[in-house]
């Protein structure tokens, strides 16, 4: 509104709906993209040691969807770990967000140092190089994964998920649009199949919480419930 030299709301809403072009920046100037990869770097490890050995078992392919991935550094992120794994053949991974912008940083690969600054040395020197510009992505990682603009209150365009992460997305939403994008990643997700919040994201008193059983309370990973009929 100060750019566009508008003074009050009911104002600013008429020029929303006058320029079709302004509602996008509007989703720009708003969406919150700080990330970096392997964000808080024990959770990788635990979907490493306790959560992809389970998945492994279905010796089936396997479906991970990132929720809000910004520019991309948590879908990586599980692609280096699945990679590590032995996993990264039977993988398929999406990155769903609002911001086309952040999308094409994504899509592009090349990242700055301090993006990598929490991934182990061994795995910066075995899946990035050095490219004009920053860092550049391993392209088998790349081919794992699809980046998407999608809205987390619409029906993602991909099959059900053996695993779907949304950190440090729900705490921004109030409790209404919480429950409804819960009950969204119940109905995607396969049977047994889990899912991924912030570690400062706390549902309480939200009814869908009960959907799911509780995998690691510090972690705060869940595991889908088969409802009885």
């Amino acid at each position: 509104m100060r750019a566009l030299k508008i003074k009050d709301f009911v104002e600013y809403e008429a020029y929303l709906r006058a320029n079709d072009t302004e509602l996008g920046k509007l989703v720009e100037t708003l969406t919150i993209n700080l990330s970096y990869f392997f964000r808080n770097l024990e959770f990788f490890f635990f979907l490493k040691d306790y959560v992809f050995p389970e998945l492994k078992k279905k010796k089936a392919d396997l479906v991970f969807w990132s929720a809000g991935c910004a520019q991309g550094e948590e879908p990586y992120s599980l692609a280096i770990i699945a990679a590590e794994s032995r996993m990264l053949e039977s993988v398929k991974i999406y990155g769903t967000d609002i911001d086309s912008r952040v999308l094409d940083v994504a899509r592009h690969g090349v990242y700055s140092d301090i993006a990598l600054q929490y991934i182990p040395e061994d795995l910066q020197k075995k899946y990035f190089k050095r490219v004009p510009g920053g860092r550049l992505i391993d392209s088998r990682l790349q081919e794992r994964i699809r980046f998407l603009n999608s809205d987390l209150f619409a029906i993602p365009p991909f099959g059900p998920c053996d695993l779907i992460m949304c950190r440090n997305v729900l705490i921004y939403l109030g409790r209404d649009a919480q429950s409804i994008i819960l009950r969204h990643f119940y109905d995607h997700l396969k049977a047994d199949g889990y899912l991924a919040i912030g570690k400062v994201e706390l549902l309480i008193g939200i009814p869908e919480v009960e959907l799911f059983n509780t995998v690691s309370r510090v972690e705060h990973v869940y595991q889908k419930k088969e409802m009885s009929s």
